[in-house]
């Protein structure tokens, strides 16, 4: 199961790479494709895009129109609405449909010789520009229908016209480096899945290690038994006498509730009494703390000591 969803992470990686790389070497570096200069067919003097063609809404596009001999040239990009007002009862050449790089459709609109106007008196393109023997604009398409007109000015026309159009998208050679970088991540994460392997490995811990200790308290005695506590770094003025290790019991959450309780002695271990016999035979117990004071009688004179007197239990 994990085999085959690698496989396809893999493969869907694989093809988001591809794209990208695609969209690298078609757009290039700056970011857009150019297509001409192609030969338009007309002794018109005015060629408008119908607006159905260009609706391709935040798409930076650039055209040049070249004319021979340095004849007059417009190229205007305008609301839809005003270039049709503009040019209905002028005979021009209207583009149907325009599909990358280049596949033009035409329809031959009849009417008038001339335009009403000089195209350059018109306030309402969104761009435009005029000049003798070539005009070009580089704009980006904004959120209307608008058409493209390439119009003759003066008594000229458009015999020998030349088109060259280019498109691009803002930061596309980056954009088709994201989609390359992104893919190859896929393939590398597939492989890995496919791969068996753990994707985040666990990190081995030493059972071995040695216990280090949260809580170090130095203590130094002086003269007069007084214990003081010092810090680390003035105990390492010192020479540490003894070491005392305090253990503490640890509950599930790892808190510390007390000290470890201190171990009880066998049941069965006899009790032990010490007895000191005065002059007169009287018998007196004594502690162990006292016994060196006293000399202590050999084992066998004690058990037959105890015989006489009938006391089996004494040592």
């Amino acid at each position: 199961m994990r085999a085959r969803a690698g496989l396809g992470v893999a493969l869907f990686g694989a093809l988001v790479a591809l794209f990208g790389i695609a969209l690298m070497v078609v757009l290039g570096p700056d970011g857009s494709v150019t297509s001409g200069p192609h030969d338009v067919d007309t002794d018109g003097i005015a060629i408008v895009t119908a607006p159905t063609v260009l609706t391709w809404s935040g798409l930076q596009m650039a055209v040049l129109a070249e004319l021979p001999v340095n004849k007059p040239v417009f190229v205007g990009l305008g609301n839809a609405v005003d270039v049709d007002n503009y040019v209905k009862d002028t005979k021009h050449l209207e583009v149907d449909s325009f599909h990358f790089p280049w596949q033009v459709h035409t329809r031959a609109i009849k009417g008038r010789d001339n335009l009403p106007g000089a195209p350059t008196a018109l306030d309402w393109w969104l761009a435009d520009s005029a000049g003798l023997g070539g005009a070009s604009i580089n704009t980006t398409l904004p959120d209307q229908i608008v058409s493209l007109a390439i119009l003759s000015v003066g008594f000229s026309n458009l015999n020998g016209l030349k088109v060259t159009v280019a498109y691009g998208i803002k930061g596309g050679f980056a954009v088709g480096a994201g989609f390359a970088l992104l893919g190859v991540g896929g393939i590398w994460f597939g492989g890995l899945l496919r791969s068996g392997n753990e994707l985040w490995p666990k990190v081995a811990v030493d059972e071995d290690d040695d216990e280090e200790f949260d809580d170090v308290m130095y203590v130094y005695v002086d003269d007069d038994g007084v214990e003081h506590e010092i810090s680390a770094e003035e105990a390492a003025a010192y020479d540490i006498a003894d070491v005392t290790v305090e253990e503490y019991v640890v509950d599930d959450e790892g808190e510390e509730v007390g000290e470890l309780p201190e171990p009880k002695p066998p049941t069965n271990s006899p009790s032990v009494v010490y007895l000191f016999i005065d002059e007169d035979g009287v018998e007196h117990e004594v502690s162990e703390a006292e016994l060196v004071d006293y000399e202590i009688v050999d084992d066998e004179i004690l058990d037959d000591a105890a015989s006489d007197n009938g006391d089996e239990n004494r040592p």
